[in-house]
């Protein structure tokens, strides 16, 4: 039997290959580096001083982070070992090893301006021709994405109490258990040894009472503002019912942001609330934000306007489910501009009076109503199914986000912006591979068109 003989693993190469000769010309990798060869980081490189040794370049950096979403690869010390033995993050990487901690660490600091940076990635795709511009339809949905928090660790006022109690009693057993062993070590070895650090068992304790202290008062908080919001929205004082809800109010001991939201399969867990804009021609994200309210009724008119902030311009159509309709009003005062189709449950009615509906409704959601009526409106709309919710399925079930990594809502903000960047990377890619386009020539192309609108900007301010 005869068999191809590969490379001698000891085998030492004549001429020196180019780092990128290992890799395919269409790669996911190359792409990532390309793209963030285009990015303006500089509101990152601002953070970095002069003094001190060299530190890594915050490209690198970006780099390896937006390769390993892109992959699936979330976990810090992954990455890390991947820029040791995969050839692909040793790419991008450019041959260091960053560990895993200066890779959390660079996450963690920047993901407030990494928001920026989604903005940059989807003027790329724009450019690109992923979406159009001046005839951008959108479409807004929500998804319960997990929390990084045990439903077993959110208590109520009185569960925190019991449960500060208890940590309180288990720490002064552990006191008086650590003061008699340090009597008989004392007969035993003499006291000039030290004695006074805390065994790791009570750090552990303490650090769990802090926690539940901080748990505690936040949580008092956010029954007074609770009540507060109610009071100014009813202009009455709040009702046994409203009281007792608000009384009954939890809050999770480890992520005190997460809040028990209903999943799809009717499972009630600590969730955050991931909102997104998709354009239709591609299904790209035009803007992204995470919120720890368990409905979408307040997040139409923060989503169209991130969106129109994120492509420079308001989207021709936006499209949203029922759960979005109570600022539907809002929405069209605010952005006359954009024709809305917000879903209506009352469309659903087999013996609905239209007539009766502009009686007793106002215009906005009269005409709303009655173009969804149409068939062309219809259609319209549900444009919006296979067009948003196929990309919260793309994340959840081929990407794997499931669950979020970070705790406490800003850092789950920048984490799901991460995602997001991961998602419109690698729709970057397949858009041109199914267009058979040369991703290279394509990418010094948009980086002609991008030295062209900077200047501009720099103009004009």
């Amino acid at each position: 039997m005869k068999f191809k003989n590969g490379i001698n693993p000891n085998q030492e190469f004549l001429l020196p290959k180019k780092p990128e000769d290992f890799l395919p010309d269409d790669h996911l990798a190359k792409a990532v580096y390309g793209i963030v060869d285009l990015l303006d980081i500089s509101c990152i490189k601002a953070k970095y001083s002069e003094l001190g040794q060299n530190a890594y370049n915050p490209k690198m950096m970006i780099r390896n982070l937006f390769y390993g979403y892109s992959v699936g690869i979330r976990s810090s010390r992954k990455i890390s070992k991947g820029c040791e033995e995969r050839f692909d993050f040793v790419y991008l990487a450019d041959g260091l090893k960053p560990s895993h901690d200066r890779i959390s660490d660079f996450r963690k600091d920047n993901l407030e301006e990494l928001k920026e940076v989604f903005q940059e990635i989807v003027l790329i795709g724009m450019s690109l021709g992923l979406a159009k511009f001046g005839s951008i339809k959108t479409s807004i949905d929500g998804s319960k994405v997990r929390a990084n928090a045990s439903p077993k660790l959110s208590k109520d006022e009185e569960g925190l109490k019991k449960l500060l109690d208890k940590t309180k009693e288990e720490i002064n057993k552990m006191f008086e258990e650590a003061e008699k062993i340090d009597e008989e070590e004392d007969k035993r070895y003499g006291k000039e040894n030290r004695g006074d650090e805390l065994p790791k068992k009570l750090r552990s304790k303490k650090s769990r009472e802090k926690a539940i202290k901080e748990a505690y008062e936040k949580l008092k908080k956010q029954k007074e503002e609770m009540k507060a919001k109610i009071k100014e929205e009813k202009g009455r004082e709040l009702t046994k019912t409203e009281f007792k809800k608000v009384e009954k109010m939890k809050i999770n001991i480890t992520d005190n942001d997460a809040k028990f939201m209903k999943e799809r399969v009717g499972v009630i867990k600590p969730n955050y609330n991931a909102q997104i804009s998709v354009d239709e021609k591609e299904q790209f994200i035009l803007a992204n934000d995470v919120v720890a309210e368990c409905n979408d009724q307040h997040q139409l008119v923060p989503m169209l306007k991130q969106t129109k902030e994120n492509i420079r311009e308001s989207p021709k159509k936006a499209k949203a489910d029922n759960g979005y309709y109570p600022q539907l009003e809002k929405a069209a005062k605010l952005f006359p501009e954009i024709d809305l189709y917000v879903d209506d449950k009352n469309r659903r009615k087999e013996d609905l009076d239209l007539k009766k509906v502009r009686e007793e409704d106002n215009e906005i959601r009269y005409k709303n109503l009655k173009k969804l009526l149409t068939k062309r409106g219809s259609e319209e709309y549900k444009k919006r199914m296979y067009t948003v919710e196929p990309v919260f399925g793309n994340l959840k079930h081929n990407l794997g986000y499931r669950s979020f990594l970070l705790r406490g809502l800003s850092k789950v903000k920048g984490e799901f912006n991460l995602m997001c960047i991961a998602y419109n990377l690698k729709k970057i890619v397949s858009f041109f591979t199914k267009k058979k386009t040369s991703l290279a020539i394509a990418l010094e192309n948009v980086k002609k068109m991008m030295k062209i609108r900077r200047t501009k900007v720099l103009s004009i301010a």
